[in-house]
């Protein structure tokens, strides 16, 4: 499974900070729910359980997490699960904010 976003036109530092737009590709057959954690660091700033949109693209601002508000290297994390919560697969992306540019993991 692979996640792609874009920080493209995002405004942080607000108290409650709109996701941007999820791109899933390969998502495992059996997966019902998405979860998304935004961190920085060791500094988890939120995120959310979902259903899986059917096409693979979760809209921006479904949900809102704390803002990134400092540059820096941003990292979302997504799972999917099962109907019984058992995590089928992960992936994740970093990117600096608010340049957009990929960061190594």
């Amino acid at each position: 499974m692979t996640l792609d976003f874009s920080w493209g036109g995002e405004k942080g530092c607000v108290s409650l900070f709109p996701n941007p737009e999820f791109h899933l590709h390969n998502v495992p057959a059996g997966a019902k729910r998405l979860s998304l954690t935004l961190t920085k660091g060791a500094r988890e700033m939120g995120g959310q359980e979902l259903p899986i949109p059917q096409n693979g693209i979760l809209p921006s601002g479904t949900f809102r997490t704390f803002a990134p508000c400092n540059p820096g290297v941003y990292q979302w994390t997504a799972q999917v699960k099962s109907a019984t919560g058992d995590v089928l697969s992960e992936a994740s992306k970093a990117r600096y904010y608010p340049s957009d540019e990929l960061a190594q993991h």
